[in-house]
């Protein structure tokens, strides 16, 4: 059986895998390079650019976001897994439920808290340290980043509620590159 045949989401899994994978990507070559380079820089030349480590810190900022909504796609974020992969069925259900409920409901107080700070960011025309960079783009990677966790734990959700043999055969084969 093929992953389109069992679930009815597999072209959304298919573009939001692309998408956090690309970004997961970038933001990696930009840490390397970045740390790298500066890193060489301050042992040879004895200097150190003043954006470096802003650059790196949104860098991780937007790493770790993304990374964050695809592990909550395959559950694997936070949990403990040990004590729920011994509960019967139904429990480890219940329990999916209310994550996904959790989640939810932290992912909005964060989703606009920081859309408070962007509004914030853009009408002062706040720019990221030595660099010509507006801060509002550089902050959108916390709201972007729960907006996709939010769109995974959605997804969750519904094979949870509706395609719980799919989940479960992913979870007992570890299909963590569906």
């Amino acid at each position: 059986m093929t992953l389109k045949k069992i679930c009815t989401n597999a072209n959304l899994d298919r573009v939001l895998l692309k998408i956090e994978n690309s970004v997961m990507i970038v933001t990696y070559l930009i840490l390397i390079c970045l740390v790298g380079g500066e890193t060489i820089r301050r042992a040879i030349f004895q200097e150190q650019a003043t954006w470096g480590p802003e650059i790196a810190m949104y860098s991780f900022i937007w790493l770790s976001w993304f990374a964050m909504a695809r592990h909550c796609r395959y559950g694997t974020n936070l949990g403990f897994t040990k004590i729920r992969n011994s509960l019967p069925a139904p429990a480890r259900r219940v329990l999916e439920v209310i994550d996904a409920i959790l989640w939810l409901a932290i992912g909005s107080v964060v989703f606009w808290s920081t859309a408070e700070l962007i509004s914030s960011n853009f009408v002062t025309e706040q720019m990221v340290m030595g660099t010509p960079i507006p801060a509002w783009i550089i902050n959108l990677g916390v709201p972007l980043g729960w907006a996709f966790s939010m769109l995974r734990i959605v997804q969750r959700l519904w094979l949870v509620l509706f395609q719980w043999d799919f989940l479960e055969n992913e979870r007992t084969n570890n299909y963590l590159s569906a």
